[in-house]
């Protein structure tokens, strides 16, 4: 049986590392990926801030690979240029602003797809599942999937190892 190729998707490495090193200091998440689906699970991370996840107890035996550029897609040169950064930050301070702020390209959730699109290497890889650890990396997993319609797409670990236990 072939290895179950998993995509795991960082945006806000701040919300994440706490959580996945309390869950899995003992464990590795690819040993606990692999206890629910019962096979070989190879692993890879992406995030924007590959440094903060490679020497973590989960990340044992993970390929991390970095979303960082260091030429921002044009979307995001010209937003930044135009200073929609500091109407965003202006604007959630209102219900309606935060309406606004959700349907416009600074969405974090939007800022994380471009970031994603731009790496080569893991939009060529094909997932048979990707999770989402954060809240902005949700709308990158919900792509692929509707891309790919044979990987599955989960918000969260323990939804994850759900998924898998489940689906074995």
């Amino acid at each position: 049986m072939t290895a179950l190729t998993v995509l795991v998707l960082v945006s806000n490495d701040a919300e994440v590392l706490e959580r996945l090193d309390s869950n899995y200091s003992a464990m590795g998440l690819v040993d606990a990926l692999a206890a629910a689906a019962q096979r070989e699970v190879s692993l890879t991370i992406a995030t924007r801030e590959p440094a903060k996840h490679a020497t973590k107890p989960y990340a044992q035996s993970a390929t991390i690979h970095s979303l960082h550029s260091n030429k921002a897609p044009f979307a995001d040169r010209l937003l930044a240029a135009v200073k929609a950064p500091q109407l965003r930050a202006a604007l959630t301070r209102t219900p309606l602003g935060r309406l606004i702020n959700s349907l416009s390209p600074t969405d974090p959730s939007r800022v994380f797809a471009r970031a994603y699109r731009h790496t080569p290497v893991t939009v060529s890889h094909k997932f048979d599942l990707v999770i989402a650890l954060d809240v902005a990396a949700i709308r990158t997993a919900w792509l692929l999937n509707k891309r790919h319609r044979s990987a599955g797409a989960v918000f969260g670990d323990a939804a994850a190892l759900t998924y898998l236990s489940e689906k074995r």
